[in-house]
């Protein structure tokens, strides 16, 4: 499926039937993590719980967004999708949202975006504000806060804030497919990330990775699920392999459901609704940091979470140094000199080992190379005992499913439903 970043309007997904209700839920949403992993699992949850209730998606601004992520609201089961735009609007005193029913009873959650926004837009409709996160901010417009772990529930505390541990929504999230049949051999998982820029320039750079691990083990297989975030000049961009003349890595053509590189591996291309059904199957992934890696770690993959830093002024930032880079001739240095210095300060820059407080999963940072990653990736690959224990390791560590379940029922009981 091909999206649009000009889908229909909001209007087109306006009130619907579901006005009769007298509660409505609306849920803010600022990227493209937030969308898959935090609001499609409670999204599911809430229509399990109550179909009567109306949900709304509301979508906020983000640094990370790919100008399709309302395309892909759009097939999440709501009554309605707020573009940006109007969402916006509404909060800088502007006209109500067509989408937004103001109903008797609701309530606002944030899941992601600016933390004042759920209290502005609930306070704007009489509603109730809540915020679920990874941080512990808090904002005097918030009813409560809900987090993902102990130790920010201590630090949000201490912060004055009304706020509960709740669990972490994306070990839910993987929950949501199955795995297909698992064939003899080992299966390689690429995720380059969901963004243009990642992509242009990650994909081929695995593929070239994929090539040569290929070469010392013919019969791995390789997988690659394409984000339904990145477009298609996206995409052509990153198969005409122009990105990465300087770091390696390799062009590639499509030959029916496969990439195929120049000496003829074969990595299988897939929608993106299969990846966690694939991540269930992968005997190692290669990726980038983000929540991918948290994913990767919930399923139980090993994985080699790589940071090149070549590009490293293309890294985004979420505040207004993120305009560095435009700044003629000193621009680019002095924002790679800042993403440096940011880098610097944590030990760990995967989520898998920043929650076990332990190396896990195996990180690569720097000026990588493709030999750098596939003899890291031979190693693991040569290794079953030390995949295992990596699995053991992640099993024991990472966040388990029902946290969508939960936080659905406080919802629901907050605005009379259930």
């Amino acid at each position: 499926m091909t999206l649009s970043a000009d889908s229909s309007s909001s209007g087109d997904h306006a009130i619907s039937s579901r006005t009769s209700s007298s509660a409505e839920l609306i849920l803010l949403v600022n990227g493209p993590g937030e969308l898959y992993t935090w609001a499609r699992p409670l999204i599911a949850a809430l229509r399990q719980q109550a179909p009567e209730a109306r949900v709304v998606l509301a979508l906020l601004p983000c640094p990370f967004a790919s100008g399709y992520e309302r395309g892909v609201a759009e097939t999440l089961e709501v009554d309605a999708v707020v573009p940006v735009p109007e969402t916006l609007e509404f909060i800088a005193g502007g006209r109500k949202p067509a989408g937004c029913a103001k109903l008797e009873r609701g309530l606002v959650i944030g899941l992601g975006g600016d933390v004042g926004f759920p209290g502005r837009i609930a306070s704007r409709l009489g509603y109730a504000a809540w915020r679920y996160s990874f941080e512990p901010y808090w904002h005097k417009g918030l009813e409560k806060l809900f987090v993902h772990d102990a130790r920010t529930l201590e630090r949000a505390l201490r912060g004055g804030a009304t706020a509960m541990e709740i669990g972490n929504l994306t070990a839910d999230a993987l929950n949501l497919e199955d795995a297909p049949a698992k064939q003899t051999g080992l299966d390689v998982l690429l995720i380059p990330g969901s963004r243009g820029f990642q992509v242009t320039h990650l994909l081929p750079f695995f593929a070239g990775v994929a090539q040569a691990i290929r070469a010392a083990l013919p019969t791995v297989r390789f997988h690659y699920p394409r984000s339904a975030l990145v477009s298609e000049a996206d995409f052509a961009l990153a198969m005409s392999g122009v990105k990465v003349a300087d770091m390696g890595g390799v062009a590639l053509r499509l030959e029916g459901a496969d990439l195929v590189t120049p000496d003829g591996t074969r990595i299988a291309l897939h929608d993106e609704n299969q990846r966690y059904g694939l991540m269930k199957n992968a005997d190692l992934a290669l990726t980038i940091p983000g929540t991918n890696t948290l994913e990767l770690g919930i399923a139980g993959v090993p994985s080699i979470i790589c940071l090149p830093l070549q590009k490293m002024e293309l890294i985004p930032i979420e505040n207004p140094l993120r305009y560095l880079e435009h700044l003629p001739i000193i621009g680019k240095p002095l924002k790679r000199k800042l993403v440096e210095a940011y880098l610097s300060r944590f030990p760990y820059f995967s989520l898998p080992n920043m929650i076990a407080d332990e190396a896990i999963q195996l990180e690569l940072r720097g000026d990588l190379t493709v030999g750098q990653i596939s003899a890291a990736a031979l190693q693991l690959l040569e290794r079953p005992s030390e995949r295992q224990r990596i699995k053991a390791r992640l099993e024991a560590t990472m966040p388990k499913a029902g946290t969508a379940q939960r936080l659905a029922r406080m919802m629901l009981t907050r605005v009379g439903v259930t």
